[in-house]
Order: structure tokens, then sequence, then C-alpha cells
């Protein structure tokens, strides 16, 4: 496989731990680059895994497969403890931890859970606070800031994560204080399954962005995170969509208005894949409810295209 990256997400959600420890271990196996924890409290009534105490199990289940959160809300930790739990966690994994990191947005969670929900500029600006002291406390060995919302002092984070200078960050967004923040502090960014046309209108504002912070646009890996239903034949893809439709109604129209709407052939697929890699996207990450049974033979019929 050339430099394109693959990975698979939990969400929606799958209730038993022993199913996801399955689907990580083939996962592993079968040669993705990363699997994924949703970070969310409550969605409904599905249940839903933590998404650290997610990862940090799967990290001593798998070997080589990469480990992320997509993307850790902000505002539900405080961003010293982040860097606390990331730390331990890119030990415990030996390396392979991404940190997804993003300002949320479900309000219905914040105020079941009891948390505030300012304007969104507000909490983007908070996350961006958090993201700079998530990296004091990896790379110094005594961190102080003192910023409008978060305040740490001669704090000491050890052990220190292994990789260096520190585990990379992936901002997940797609408004314009979203696209500044990870220009400027970013190691990669994160969108939710746009069509092609607006992925390229982000990407030139990225490119602005980085630009004005003496940055190259290259220097940041764009990832997509989507859903497709993908097969053989368009007789197997509406079967397929049809089966997710009758067992998960509730998802009808999250299910048609995937990455590649209405479902695909694996040769259709490598055609829509290579207009975002045109586009500059390096790792695609997929929805797993869709994506479970034809996992292997998406990585032999378009892994192998790329």
């Amino acid at each position: 496989m050339s430099n394109v990256k693959f990975g698979v997400t939990n969400f929606p959600y799958i209730p038993s731990y022993d199913r996801i420890r399955q689907i990580a271990l083939q996962c592993d196996n079968l040669g993705y680059h990363s699997l994924w924890a949703d970070d969310h409290l409550m969605m409904g009534q599905d249940p839903v895994f933590e998404s650290f105490a997610l990862v940090s199990a799967l990290s001593r289940e798998t070997k080589k497969i990469r480990l992320g959160t997509l993307v850790a809300c902000n505002s539900y930790r405080n961003p010293a403890l982040t860097a606390k739990i990331s730390s331990t966690l890119d030990v415990i994994s030996n390396g392979r931890l991404t940190l997804g990191y993003g300002a949320g947005w479900h309000q219905n969670e914040y105020e079941a859970y009891g948390y505030p929900f300012p304007k969104g500029g507000t909490r983007v600006r908070q996350m961006r606070e958090g993201v700079i002291i998530l990296k004091k406390l990896w790379t110094e060995e005594r961190a102080s800031f003192s910023g409008d919302f978060y305040n740490i002092k001669d704090a000491t984070c050890h052990p220190k994560p292994l990789q260096t200078p520190h585990p990379p960050i992936v901002i997940g967004g797609w408004g314009n204080l979203i696209l500044k923040t990870a220009a400027e502090l970013g190691d990669g960014w994160n969108t939710w399954n746009p069509p092609p046309e607006e992925y390229k209108r982000r990407i030139d504002t990225l490119t602005k962005y980085c630009d004005g912070f003496g940055r190259r646009i290259e220097d940041i890996e764009l990832s997509i995170y989507g859903h497709i239903v993908v097969a053989e034949t368009k007789r197997q893809v509406k079967r397929t969509i049809e089966k997710h439709i009758e067992r998960i109604p509730d998802y009808k129209d999250w299910l048609l208005g995937g990455l590649i709407g209405g479902g695909c052939t694996f040769d259709e697929c490598i055609k829509v894949l290579q207009e975002y890699i045109d586009l500059g996207c390096k790792h695609f990450i997929f929805s797993i409810i869709t994506f479970d049974e034809e996992k292997e033979a998406f990585m032999e019929r378009v892994g192998s295209s790329f």
C-alpha cells in the first residue's frame, strides 16, 4: 500500500466489548492503519464505552494498529488531566496513540451530564488552550500556562509519552476557527463526510491559515471520517443497505447519505476515493457498522489499489 491509510471507528456503537475486541484484532491482522473510539458519553439509548478506557483496553489486545479518539471533547476533561491520561496511554500502547481532539458539539449530552455549553467560538478557544496545555505537559519538565480558561503551574507529567516530540494531535471539525486552530497547532485535521467540492473549499481555507502561521499544508495530515456501503455488485450494495436500515431504522438517512451516497461497488469506490486523494486526503476512517462484513474484501480490492 502507498501512503494512503485506512482506519475504522466504532460509531454507531457496538454494545459488546467482546465484539469490539474481535473487530480490533481483525483490523490489526488485515493491515488497517488505525482504530478509533468515538468520544461521547451518551447517544440516546445506545450503549457507549468511554473512549480512553476503550482505547486503553484495545491497546493491550492489538500489536500494530494505531489507536485514537475521534475526537476527544475538550469540555469533558480538564486538558491537564487529558494530557496525563493520554501520556499514560501512549506508554501502555507502546507509542501507538493518535489524539483526535475537538471542541464538542452535542448540546443534549453536555446538559445531561451537567457541563456548561458555551457558544461555539468559546468552545473552540477553550480547545485551543487545551492543545497548548497538552503539548506543554507532554514535552516540558515543569509546565506553566495562564490562559483565559485554563491555568497550570509547575505541573509535571511523568511518564512522558513514548512518541517524540509528542503523540500526533488531529483537530476535528470544519468551522473557520477550527481550521485556524488546526493550521496553528495540529498535526492533522479530520472532518466528517464532506462531498469533494466542499472538502476542497475547506482545504483551501486551511491552506490560507497555514500560510499565515508559516506552515505548509503538507505538514498536516488530512483525513476524512465517514461511512461507506461497499460490495462487489450494485445488487449486493442495495441488499446491504436494506439490511442495515431494517436493523437500525433510526440511521436510515445517515446510511443513505454517506461518503459515497447510496453505496458503491469496489471499482466505484476506488474512483471516488481517488478524488479525495487528489485533493490531499491521506487517511480514510470508516464507520464499522456499514463496513464490518466487507473490511477484508475492502483491503483486497480497494486498499491494494493505492
